[in-house]
C-alpha cells in the first residue's frame, strides 16, 4: 500500500469539484477531503459564478480588441483567461498548504456546470446524495431566519408549503447533478450521504482511489482534530468530534400530507435510480421503530376522548371558533380524525366529511406536542407540523389542541 505521506512532484491538473444539493454533506465531505496530506479544501469559494464572471469579462473587453477576429477566438481567450486566473489563486493557495492539488465544495456551482467543464475540462467530480425527505427537513431546520439565496426562489413559489418549496429544490437539483454524473461517466463518482457516514471507510477507500491518492483508514481520526479553513456550510462540523450519523431518517418527522403527490412520484422516481427507498416506504421503516419504542397513545381514545374531555373547560376562550378541522396523522398508528366546532362545543364527525382546513403531522410528534415535548411553533418552523385549507382556522384548532 503507499504510503500516505508520499507527494507528487508537481500540482495536479485535475482539480476536485463536490456537487451537490444543499444539506448534503458537503461541508463533512470537504473537510475529509481536506484532511488527506495531498489535498486541500476551502470553504465555499462559489467558483462557478466566478468563473462565470471572468468568461464575460474577458469576453466583453480583450475580446472585443481588433485581433479578435472570430468568435472561437474570444471564447478561447475567456476561457483560457479565467482558468489562468483561477488556477493562479488556488495554486498559490494550494502550495502555501503544502498540498498538491485543491477540491471546491460550492452547492450553488451545480448552477454552473457548463462554464466550470471549459475552464477545467479534465476536472474530477464527487457527486453527492442524500434522501430528498432529510434533505427538505435539514433545509427548513437550518433557515429559522431566512434562507439562503438558492432556495428563495423555491420559497417564494411556494410560499405556503416550506416541505414542497425544499423538495423541488431538491428535485431540480438532482436532477441536473445526475444527468451531468451520466454525460461524464469517466469523471464522476457517485457517493450517498448514508453509505458515507455508516461506512465511511469502505466508502472512503473508493472515494481516495477515485482521484488516485493513497489511502490510510487513520485519516478517519484526524478529520475533526485537525484546523480546516471556515467558511459558508454546516456549522455543526466545527462541533462535531467523529462522522455522526443521527440525522439519517429525521425527515419522516414531516408530515406525509405535506407532500404534493405530483412531487411525490418525482421524487419515488429519483429514490429509485439512486437506490433509495420510496418515500412510503421510509416513512414505514422510521415510524414503524420510533412508534414501538417512544410512544403508547392511543389516537382513537384521545380524539373520542381526551380531546373533547379537556377541551371544554377552554372553550370560552373559544367562543367564536366555528368551522370543520380535520387532522391527519401518518404513521403506522395514526389516522384521520375530523372535528367540528359550533356554538355547543365540539363534536367529532365521521371520517370523509368535508372540512374548511386540515392540521397535518406524523404520530411520533403529535405525541411529543400533546406531551409538551415539543411546542407548536417550534415544529412548525422544522416542517414537522403544516396547516391548508382556512390557514387562520387551523390556527385556532391548533391553539386549542395544543395550548398557545
Amino acid at each position: 500500500m503507499a504510503n500516505i505521506n508520499d507527494r507528487h512532484v508537481e500540482l495536479i491538473k485535475q482539480p476536485i469539484f463536490i456537487l451537490s444539493c444543499v444539506r448534503s454533506g458537503s461541508t463533512m465531505l470537504r473537510c475529509i477531503v481536506d484532511t488527506h496530506p495531498n489535498l486541500c479544501s476551502p470553504g465555499h469559494l462559489s467558483l462557478g459564478p466566478l468563473c462565470a464572471n471572468l468568461y464575460a469579462t474577458t469576453y466583453y473587453s480583450l475580446g472585443k480588441l481588433p485581433d479578435m477576429e472570430t468568435e472561437e477566438q474570444r471564447d478561447q481567450l475567456a476561457v483560457n483567461e479565467t482558468r489562468r486566473v483561477v488556477e493562479d489563486i488556488l495554486g498559490r493557495y494550494t502550495r502555501g498548504k503544502g498540498k498538491k492539488n485543491w477540491c471546491e465544495k460550492s452547492t450553488v456551482n451545480i448552477d454552473y456546470l457548463k462554464i466550470l467543464t471549459k475552464v477545467f475540462p479534465q476536472a474530477n467530480y464527487i457527486c453527492l446524495y442524500r434522501n430528498c425527505l432529510d434533505v427538505a427537513y435539514s433545509s427548513i431546520k437550518f433557515s429559522p431566519l431566512g434562507y439562503m439565496d438558492e432556495l428563495a426562489s423555491y420559497v417564494q413559489k411556494h410560499p405556503t408549503n416550506l416541505v414542497a418549496a425544499m423538495m423541488e429544490n431538491w428535485l431540480d437539483k438532482t436532477g441536473k447533478l445526475m444527468a451531468f454524473e451520466q454525460a461524464h461517466a469517466n469523471q464522476c463518482i457517485r457517493i450517498n450521504y448514508e453509505s458515507l457516514v455508516q461506512q465511511p471507510e469502505q466508502i472512503l477507500a473508493k472515494l481516495f482511489d477515485f482521484l488516485g491518492e493513497p489511502w490510510d483508514e487513520s485519516l478517519i481520526e484526524s478529520i475533526f482534530q485537525v484546523p480546516h479553513d471556515q467558511g459558508e456550510g454546516d456549522v455543526k462540523v466545527w462541533f462535531s468530534g467523529k462522522i455522526n450519523k443521527d440525522s439519517i431518517g429525521a425527515g419522516t418527522a414531516i408530515p406525509l400530507t405535506a407532500i404534493p403527490d405530483q412531487l411525490m412520484a418525482e421524487i419515488n422516481g429519483l429514490h429509485q435510480q439512486l437506490g433509495y427507498p420510496t418515500i412510503e416506504a421510509l416513512y414505514a421503516e422510521q415510524q414503524g421503530s420510533d412508534e414501538q419504542t417512544l410512544h403508547d397513545l392511543d389516537l382513537n381514545d384521545f380524539f373520542q376522548n381526551r380531546f373533547l374531555q379537556n377541551t371544554a373547560a377552554r372553550m370560552d376562550q373559544f367562543s367564536r371558533l366555528r368551522g370543520v378541522c380535520k387532522f391527519a396523522i401518518t404513521g403506522l398508528k395514526g389516522g384521520i380524525w375530523t372535528i367540528e366546532s359550533h356554538s355547543g362545543g365540539l363534536t367529532l364527525k365521521e371520517e370523509g366529511e368535508p372540512c374548511d382546513c386540515t392540521i397535518a403531522t406524523t404520530y411520533g410528534v403529535f405525541c411529543e406536542l400533546i406531551d409538551g415535548r415539543k411546542t407548536a411553533v417550534s415544529a412548525y418552523e422544522q416542517g414537522e407540523i403544516t396547516g391548508d385549507g382556512n390557514v387562520i382556522l387551523a390556527l385556532e384548532f391548533g391553539r386549542l389542541l395544543f395550548g398557545g
